[in-house]
């Protein structure tokens, strides 16, 4: 079959990215696929950055960069996707875009995230005009309705997705890589990954290392594995002033490969994003399914997330992870991870055996059904 697989954000480093190539990748197999993005991507850099082949892929982008807020761009195009969705026989919207009416033979959906009007606090009076302005854009072109069917990535997405859509979608979790062996030799190394961005809340990483870092005699390192942005320099240097003379490094852009080098070596994965987030008024301020803590564990790295959203729903408390509900409890954790070794030895083995649920092997054959499905629809 045809496809058309739209994601607007490709050209933004991230978990959903790194999981809709691995579909497109997997997809191409056997199907002739085209992507449509928001900007120009660079393919080479994608199989690079997340270690996919899209040799079979042709890409296709809707605007070449411009100065207009990208989430205002892409609604704008919404009929321009509309009309080239026409000439498939399958739309694959992994945007969660809902203003996007499909026009293909077949039409699905799968979502990382979703949108509300208040998604965060405006920051001036000119932002509270743009949430509202984005908002009254989605009210009029809600289309999730004329999908065959939506898939989302976590149960939290799809109580969401639920309550302000009214569809019950269908859950296939993102993937990661097992891998094929697992080294004991692990240094005393606390980690954080992800985008280089506020919201992540680096800020805690850092804090609560300082606080273990200076009841344990100087024991362990810690290290914010982020990708980069532009956006991100500022925060960057806010972070490094924070830090000051700890051991604390930032490093950036790391490659996949380095990725799980890092995870094979350290101890203890630490997240501080969402803490003091009401989850009823911000739900799309906490992780959806968060793939950095998943992507640890395979590796043995112990987890300490915060008791929300989809963490809840990778991490076993107690067992393969810590969940926290606030700072004082986060920092009781990694105490008791490093005052007892063999503790975190028995989470380490725990968490590698948890993670397994979430395999590339196991997506990829809910990718298949979901296919399989579609195409018994059209018969």
């Amino acid at each position: 079959m045809k496809i058309l697989f739209y994601d607007w954000s490709l050209h933004i480093v991230g978990g959903g990215q790194k999981v809709n190539c691995r579909i497109i990748e997997h997809l191409s197999k056997q199907h002739d696929v085209d992507v449509l993005t928001l900007y120009p991507v660079k393919k080479e850099y994608l199989e690079k950055y997340y270690s996919v082949d899209l040799s079979k892929v042709n890409f296709l982008h809707l605007a070449n960069h411009s100065k207009m807020h990208a989430s205002l761009l892409k609604l704008l195009l919404t009929s321009k996707v509309s009309k080239l969705s026409s000439k498939y026989d399958v739309f694959f919207n992994a945007d969660a875009q809902e203003a996007v009416k499909p026009h293909a033979k077949n039409n699905i959906m799968y979502c990382h995230f979703f949108e509300l009007l208040w998604y965060r606090t405006p920051k001036n009076i000119l932002d509270f005009f743009k949430l509202s302005f984005l908002f009254i854009l989605r009210f009029f072109k809600g289309n999730y309705s004329k999908y065959y069917k939506i898939y989302c990535n976590s149960l939290y997405t799809k109580k969401w997705l639920k309550k302000l859509w009214g569809v019950d979608a269908k859950v296939i979790y993102p993937f990661v890589e097992i891998p094929k062996r697992i080294t004991n030799n692990r240094e005393n190394l606390i980690i954080s990954t992800g985008r280089l961005s506020p919201d992540k809340n680096y800020e805690f990483v850092i804090n609560s290392f300082k606080k273990i870092y200076d009841s344990f005699g100087k024991k362990y390192n810690c290290i914010i594995a982020a990708a980069g942005s532009k956006k991100g320099k500022e925060y960057h240097q806010k972070l490094i002033k924070i830090i000051g003379k700890y051991p604390v490094k930032i490093i950036t852009d790391l490659t996949s490969q380095q990725l799980k080098k890092l995870y094979s070596k350290s101890k203890i994965f630490l997240m501080g994003k969402g803490i003091g987030i009401d989850e009823n008024k911000f739900p799309t301020l906490l992780e959806n399914f968060g793939m950095a803590p998943v992507e640890a564990m395979a590796y043995g790295c112990v987890p300490v997330v915060l008791n929300k959203a989809g963490y809840k729903e990778t991490v076993e408390n107690n067992k393969s992870g810590f969940l926290f509900d606030s700072e004082d409890e986060a920092i009781e954790k990694l105490k008791l991870l490093v005052k007892d070794e063999k503790l975190r030895e028995k989470m380490s083995k725990q968490a590698i055996s948890r993670a397994k649920k979430f395999s590339l092997q196991r997506m990829q054959k809910e990718i298949n059904e979901m296919m399989d499905d579609l195409q018994s629809n059209t018969l």
